[in-house]
């Protein structure tokens, strides 16, 4: 009876413990994943501005102060390939910079979600192609719903061939229409 015991009692310990070191485990396991998503955030900043900066350039005025002009730059392959591998945990954080003031952000957001696709993406790029003040940008967010499942992106991109208050992206939308029509079977 006591060989008995002090195995259930052995048994009732291990299993305190293992259940221990796998609560212990998990609250790892949550504070590695902010930690990743910290780092994944910061690294996602220092590559809007590498690529904004790599657009600047330093001139003169006719009195010889310096002037900061910008130029957009597309981001690098290697920037583009870093924030695919992100993945959807990126697309959050992506969908913050398209409320940004500056146009430069706007259109990395929109060229880094297009470049990581899927369905997650559709949300904040419908609600630039449908609200978005700038024609410009509902324009660019209808190019990259056309590559996303289409029973998806073709209501937002019908919605904006209909109704969007720019003719240019009217006759764009429709254009996708089209060229969608001609590649189906």
């Amino acid at each position: 009876m006591k060989v008995l015991a002090r195995t259930v009692s052995t048994w009732i310990i291990t299993m305190m413990f293992a259940a221990g070191f796998v609560v212990s485990r998990s609250d790892a396991q949550t504070q590695s994943d902010e930690n990743s998503d910290r780092i994944m955030r910061e690294r996602i900043a220092i590559i809007f501005g590498e690529t904004i900066k790599s657009g600047e350039t330093r001139i003169f005025d006719l009195n010889g102060h310096p002037i900061t002009a910008t130029t957009f730059m597309p981001p690098t392959n290697e920037h583009v390939e870093e924030i695919r591998r992100y993945g959807e945990k990126a697309i959050p954080v992506l969908t913050g910079y398209l409320n940004r003031p500056t146009g430069f952000e706007k259109h990395l957001a929109l060229r880094f979600l297009g470049s990581i696709g899927g369905e997650r993406i559709i949300d904040p790029l419908r609600k630039v192609a449908l609200n978005d003040p700038s024609a410009s940008f509902r324009s660019t967010a209808l190019l990259w719903l056309s590559g996303v499942r289409w029973d998806l992106a073709a209501p937002i991109i019908r919605h904006a061939a209909k109704k969007d208050s720019s003719a240019e992206v009217r006759m764009q939308a429709k254009a996708i229409l089209a060229q969608h029509q001609m590649g189906e079977p």
